[in-house]
């Protein structure tokens, strides 16, 4: 068994657009105005999946591994443990401390 922080996180893939427009306006006293204005207009990408709109998946988080539980044939041996355990910490990156092994 398994235990994770959270979910799977989908980001998915944007079209995005920037503009910006700078205006610098003088009046008849001498005074001047400068406006700033930045537009974004960011759209999620669909594709085309069996005939249904999917959207694009740039990547995918896996979710934290908080502890992992074993049970197996064996376990009761140290050397037989020990490895398990090895195996998991490998595999996983999941410190030791946080994986246990149980007798099946």
């Amino acid at each position: 068994m398994v235990t994770y922080s959270q979910t799977s996180e989908v980001v998915a893939m944007y079209n995005e657009n920037n503009s910006t427009s700078h205006t610098s306006e003088t009046d008849s006293e001498g005074g001047t105005r400068t406006t700033e204005e930045e537009t974004t207009n960011k759209e999620v990408i669909f594709t085309d999946e069996n005939g249904a709109s999917v959207p694009a998946t740039q990547t995918i988080i896996n979710p934290k591994i908080e502890g992992v539980i074993v049970t197996a044939e064996g376990a009761n041996d140290a050397d037989v443990k020990t490895n398990i355990i090895a195996a998991v910490e490998a595999v996983t990156g999941v410190p030791a401390h946080k994986i246990q092994v149980f007798s099946m």
